[in-house]
């Protein structure tokens, strides 16, 4: 890990199934959250994908959950990543 940042993020999204605007959607409330402290990795993917992991703690994984987060659920995930970054804390998977 860089001295640059603090934790390292990434989400993987279904390119065939135009997650693109969420995955897109999602990289802007974790920097809103966490800023240059966290670096943000966007990987494209197939089968329905669309998974969120910052420091290896999977916070989403559309395949376990069934589906897509909703806005509730983002915002969510915005303030776990805000308070991962604030304590240095990692947390647990959900």
């Amino acid at each position: 890990m860089s001295d640059h940042w603090k934790m390292e993020a990434e989400i993987e999204y279904c390119v065939p199934c135009g997650y693109g605007n969420l995955a897109s959607y999602m990289m802007s409330e974790l920097f809103q959250a966490a800023g240059p402290a966290l670096a943000i990795s966007v990987v494209p993917g197939h089968s329905g994908a669309f998974k969120v992991t910052v420091d290896g703690v999977v916070l989403w994984d559309k395949t376990k959950e069934g589906r897509s987060p909703h806005i509730m659920e983002v915002k969510d995930l915005k303030a776990k990543v805000a308070n991962m970054i604030e304590s240095g804390a990692v947390i647990q998977s959900s």
